[in-house]
């Protein structure tokens, strides 16, 4: 059995070996072991059910589902309600759903 290797052997080895490395760092970032939902935005306000009074209070208050500044999320409102589920609700849009990290310019720091 010939145990020599031709230097382009060598050199395809050498190229394989920090790609097939890179790919298997990239799989184990995928599942860091968290929740299956992590890093995926959470939509909580489903334009489909709403009314279109619902509707036009969000866009008259400019509500968003990611707020620009996390300083100023629903979570942190007097109007926010935390909910089971991830969502929570909002008194300024008569209890109906809301995202946690989102924003309307009604709001108001909780005390």
């Amino acid at each position: 059995m010939d145990k020599t290797m031709s230097r382009r052997a060598v050199l395809l080895r050498a190229l394989q070996l920090p790609l097939a490395g890179s790919v298997l760092l990239g799989l184990s970032a995928c599942d860091a072991g968290g929740d299956a939902r992590e890093g995926v935005a959470l939509v909580c306000a489903d334009p489909d059910t709403m009314t279109s009074a619902q509707e036009s209070v969000r866009r008259t208050l400019r509500y968003s589902e990611q707020s620009p500044d996390s300083n100023k999320a629903c979570s942190g409102c007097a109007f926010f309600s935390a909910a089971q589920g991830g969502c929570g609700s909002c008194s300024i849009f008569d209890g109906n759903v809301v995202n946690p990290a989102g924003h309307c310019d009604s709001w108001s720091a909780a005390s």
